[in-house]
């Protein structure tokens, strides 16, 4: 969001939130775009949506040319439906409302897991959405491919990583 000097951008840190651990945790960066005026008061209002959001500590003054990081936490529910909120800065009357969407690597809390806890918690997971599936390539598309560029690619994008396997099939991977 840009507007009137004050610009609002967010990332997910992919860090646990110090308040609640079942919120993601989200930085805000407070950016004030104008070469002489100072922003003032800062405030997060209230949720729009019907989700826990966390807010931030109202900014008094935000200098011309200079950002401020601030944190929040937002209980997504496991859904990926974005939140909104309303932030009133300056002394504009009305509120601007921000919608911050969650993508569904970020809702995933990263573990370290060895193969043998990866194995024992797949058990107990099974039926959750699951789904195998392979890919038949011919010799000549093999050569082709960067399977470890589309590893890295795919385990950044949901947030994970790869278990070693003790099989040492390097072709199958969790």
């Amino acid at each position: 969001m840009i507007g009137q000097g004050l610009q609002i951008q967010y990332r997910f840190p992919r860090t646990t939130y110090r308040q609640s651990p079942n919120m993601v945790h989200v930085e805000l960066i407070f950016t004030n775009t104008t070469t002489t005026k100072d922003i003032r008061s800062i405030k997060f209002l209230k949720p729009k949506s019907n989700m826990n959001i966390q807010g931030f500590d109202e900014i008094d003054i935000l200098p011309h040319s200079v950002s401020i990081v601030t944190s929040i936490g937002i209980d997504y529910n496991d859904k990926t439906q974005p939140a909104l909120f309303d932030i009133l800065y300056d002394t504009n009357q009305m509120p601007t409302t921000l919608t911050i969407s969650c993508p569904v690597g970020e809702l995933i809390e990263q573990k370290l897991l060895n193969e043998q806890q990866f194995n024992q918690n797949q058990a107990r997971l099974r039926g959750m959405n699951e789904i195998m599936n392979s890919i038949n390539v011919d010799e000549a598309q093999i050569s082709k491919l960067n399977f470890s560029a589309i590893q890295t690619k795919v385990l950044q994008c949901a947030n994970l990583i790869s278990v070693p396997s003790s099989s040492g099939d390097s072709t199958f991977y969790r």
